[in-house]
């Protein structure tokens, strides 16, 4: 053995002290910043957000249909023809063009082909592999952003919406609910897993209506409970919470929340509002509109 150092010793580049990293780092951060100005600072001016100009957010959720090749993301069309191979088939349904130039969907669409330019369409989300078995997993992910399981309760879309914006009318729920079955399938606890406010508290969490025909009777106290009634019932469930043996396990902001949720019940069951779920006062017209048979 000799004492020369190797060639890749040799070749290593010489060991620099925590001093000289910062200073280099600091340099690097300073020649970044004069390259190129951040994007507020070239807008002469404040730079305000543009307004909102919507009032609410309808989340239309179409579970386990609709394929993107068929629909919104047109592969290439080939014609159906008998003893064709499935492998060969990647559209089933030719491409139209839209009001948006270049961008083309499926056949069928035409009436919101006319209407793409108002439309954000995103073709470049890509799902992480959580199996292709329960669809359950996958809305948990696109309605939370979390990918499950968790440690803790995920919110909602509709949530996060309830806890920033909050509600426009006080009485009438900010985050509602429309047609999830959420009793009675196989996936029924998968469902419930993120249908909530999750760690924001009850108070956000979804007012569910599974079917909407029936949507009035929600807002309705049950056949023979008085308001006063009601009241008592609520009193009483202040006092078990407060005596529950379990209480240390729930957070006091968390009970806080979950009573406000039901005072929230309260004060709808008792505002003229509540009429506003009752459909059957809607035009004739509209159900025509939609087609509700």
């Amino acid at each position: 053995m000799t004492g020369l150092p190797s060639t890749a010793a040799a070749s290593a580049p010489a060991p620099r002290t925590r001093r000289e990293f910062l200073q280099q780092l600091a340099a690097a951060t300073a020649a970044t910043w004069a390259s190129s100005a951040p994007r507020a600072w070239a807008v002469e001016g404040d730079a305000a957000a543009p307004p909102p100009r919507a009032d609410a957010c309808i989340l239309l959720w179409m579970a386990g249909g609709m394929a993107a090749p068929d629909t919104f993301d047109p592969k290439a069309y080939l014609p159906f023809e008998k003893g064709l191979s499935v492998d060969r088939i990647l559209s089933t349904f030719p491409a139209i063009a839209t009001s948006v130039d270049g961008l083309k969907i499926s056949a069928g669409l035409e009436r919101v082909a006319q209407v793409m330019d108002r439309a954000t369409l995103v073709r470049s989300h890509v799902q992480p592999d959580l199996g292709n078995i329960l669809h359950s997993r996958h809305q948990y992910h696109w309605h939370t952003g979390y990918v499950p399981p968790q440690t803790v309760a995920a919110p909602h879309l509709g949530a996060w919406l309830a806890r920033v914006l909050g509600p426009i009318n006080p009485v009438i729920p900010p985050f509602i609910n429309i047609g999830q079955q959420l009793e009675g399938n196989g996936e029924s606890e998968e469902l419930k897993a993120f249908t909530t406010g999750g760690f924001f508290g009850s108070e956000f969490g979804p007012f569910n209506l599974p079917r909407a025909a029936e949507a009035i009777s929600a807002v309705q106290p049950p056949a023979g409970m008085s308001r006063t009634r009601f009241a008592e019932r609520y009193d009483h469930f202040r006092r078990l919470l407060a005596s529950s043996p379990r209480r240390e396990f729930v957070s006091d902001y968390h009970q806080e929340s979950m009573l406000r949720s039901i005072e929230n019940a309260q004060r709808l069951l008792a505002s003229p509002d509540r009429v506003a779920f009752d459909i059957s006062r809607e035009p004739s017209e509209s159900f025509d509109r939609y087609a509700v048979s």
